[in-house]
Formats: structure tokens, C-alpha cells, sequence
């Protein structure tokens, strides 16, 4: 069992403090057991170990959906990639659910000179230009104008692409200073958000116009096509499009349809869409 739990724990890259902390146990506790020595109730802490193991692997099982090129990740891919030639301002917004983070973080996975950044609700310009700061690997200083400078220094260095996700959350002071970042460092930047972006952009006074006018590139998600639904739900698809098209909404159903069929060792079929769906708020 201890050559057992080894494998696993390497296998997915997790370490024996996390294992402790997800069976309620000591560290101490994994280490001793897995050298053999541990003088606690060994039977016990195996029930657990095992039970973990198992759960971990139905949980990766249902997560494991792959990640299909829709019509709307290749548009916004176009976009980004437009951004970085030109060294343009763009934006991708959609509704929520619709695969912005998804799309957005594909996207950083084969370009690792991004600068990702995800905002929140409440966060302030200092917030926001410190984890900049941060990505860039420069010292974070208390003023924010002396950050602006840096910042556009740094990026005028290197090749890169700074974007912005939940970008709706930014006040009005940091969409400026995301604007004068662009100015003076030329950048390609990207801000990502729900459909509130845009007028945001603008500003409610209007003292946003100066940014919105330099915009360049847009992508609003769509929604899934025939084919996106084929290729990610395969022989589900028409019994899932039947209840939603809503991306997220689509994909929760999905996973639950897939753990309901593991189950009862069947294979997934219209019944366990109907049973995962009443499990699914989708109004």
C-alpha cells in the first residue's frame, strides 16, 4: 500500500503535506507511513489513503473534458494574435459562463510571455498594478505613478502581452492607467469581461473616451455552434442542447451525466443527461 500511495502521490504531483491536510492527519503521520514506522491505527489511516485515491480519481475522471477549438476560442485567439502583430488594444466579452476564462487561459498556455492578470471585484489601482509588478518580476512601490512608469519601461524590454481578465472590475483610475501603460510602452494589451466592459470603457462621464478610442480589435462570444456541441459532447449533444446552450451550464451537466453512467457502469446516455440536469439551476 505504501509503494502504492508513492505512485499516486507522483503520478499527480501532490505532496505528502497535501495528502495530510486533505485526510485531516499530521504530516508527520504520512511521512512515518510511507516508511513504514508510523505506530498510529496504520489500518485506519489506509482506509483513508485509499478512499482519497479513489475519490481523486472519479474527480479527474469527470474534470477530463477536453478542450475543443469552438468557433468562439479561435475568434478570440484571431484577436489576441492580431493585438501582439500590431501592438493593438483589444477586448473579448461575453456573457458569463461562456468560456472567456477557458479561452483566455489556452491562450497563455502556448504564449508564455503573457501577463495574466484576473481581476476582482473592489480591487484598486494599487491592487492591480502590484500584481503586474509582480508578474514582471520589478519591485512594487507604494505610488502609482512611479509603478505606471516602471511598468512601461519593463514592457518596453521585453515581448509580451499583458491581459486582463474579469476586466468589468477595474475602477475608472485603473482603466487609465492601463491606458497610459499602453501609450507609453506600446504593448499589446487585451482587457476580458462580461458586456458591463464596454460601457465601462467608456466611462460614465465619458472621461474613458480617450482609451475606448483605441481599441482596435473585438470579439464577442457567440455561443456554441452545432459543431462545438458535437465535439465536445459527442453522442450527448442534441439531448444536451435540448436543455441548455449556455457553455457552463452545458458542461456541468455533462460531467454529472458522466459520473451518474460511471456509476452504474453504463454508458452515458439520455437518462443520466435528464437526472444531471435536474441537479443544474438554469434559469
Amino acid at each position: 500500500m505504501q509503494t502504492k500511495t508513492r505512485e499516486f502521490l507522483t503520478k499527480n504531483g501532490l505532496t505528502q503535506s497535501i495528502l495530510a491536510r486533505s485526510l485531516g492527519v499530521s504530516t508527520s503521520a504520512i511521512s512515518q507511513y510511507l516508511k513504514a514506522v508510523y505506530k498510529g491505527d496504520v489500518a485506519g489511516l489506509e482506509v483513508k489513503i485509499n478512499d482519497f485515491m479513489n475519490n481523486y480519481k472519479n474527480k479527474d475522471n469527470v474534470k477530463a473534458l477536453k478542450i475543443v477549438q469552438t468557433a468562439d476560442l479561435n475568434m478570440a485567439h484571431f484577436i489576441l494574435d492580431e493585438c501582439i502583430i500590431g501592438n493593438e488594444m483589444a477586448i473579448v466579452f461575453g456573457k458569463p459562463g461562456c468560456g472567456k476564462t477557458t479561452t483566455i487561459k489556452e491562450f497563455v498556455k502556448t504564449h508564455p510571455e503573457a501577463i495574466l492578470i484576473e481581476a476582482i471585484p473592489g480591487m484598486q489601482i494599487r491592487s492591480v498594478l502590484s500584481s503586474i509588478c509582480e508578474k514582471l518580476g520589478i519591485q512594487s512601490l507604494s505610488n502609482s505613478e512611479i509603478m505606471i512608469v516602471d511598468i512601461s519601461n519593463e514592457f518596453k524590454r521585453r515581448e509580451s502581452i499583458l491581459i486582463i481578465d474579469e476586466a468589468e472590475n477595474l475602477t475608472t483610475k485603473t482603466l487609465e492607467a492601463i491606458r497610459r501603460i499602453w501609450d507609453f510602452s506600446n504593448v499589446p494589451t487585451a482587457l476580458v469581461g462580461t458586456p458591463a466592459l464596454l460601457t465601462n470603457l467608456k466611462g460614465r462621464n465619458g472621461e474613458l473616451l480617450q482609451l475606448y478610442s483605441r481599441i482596435s480589435g473585438v470579439w464577442e462570444f457567440k455561443g456554441l455552434t452545432d459543431d462545438d456541441f458535437k465535439a465536445l459532447f459527442n453522442d450527448s449533444s442534441n439531448d444536451i442542447k435540448a436543455i441548455t446552450t449556455h457553455l457552463r451550464r452545458a458542461v456541468n451537466i455533462y460531467k454529472k451525466a458522466v459520473r451518474f453512467a460511471q456509476m452504474k457502469n453504463e454508458t452515458i446516455n439520455a437518462g443520466h443527461i435528464k437526472s444531471a440536469s435536474s441537479m443544474v439551476i438554469l434559469g
